[in-house]
């Protein structure tokens, strides 16, 4: 049983769709895995919260999210700079 995801068999339309929540999820588990234990949950959250408004905003497409999960390394700066701000402007949250 093949039950290797290939995104070659999604179609074009899907790919350009804003990103499931479940790719936002895996790219958050997949970035804060990392962290010390007592932050992990705290990042993980901020991520999905991060992604989410980008995917709703049509900013994060279905495509994009795959490259993160699969080829990316590193949490892109575009996003940390957008979390930063975000606990920067509600400092009641951090």
């Amino acid at each position: 049983m093949d039950t290797t995801f290939d995104i070659n068999k999604v179609d074009d339309e899907r790919l350009q769709e804003p990103a499931s929540y479940g790719q936002i999820r895996a790219i958050s588990f997949k970035f804060s895995k990392n962290k010390p234990a007592k932050d992990k949950w705290a990042y993980q959250k901020q991520i999905v919260g991060c992604l989410y408004g980008f995917a709703k905003k049509g900013e994060l497409t279905f495509q994009e999210a795959h490259k993160l999960i699969s080829t990316t390394k590193t949490l892109p700066k575009k996003y940390k700079d957008a979390i930063a701000q975000y606990l920067a402007d509600n400092p009641e949250v951090s």
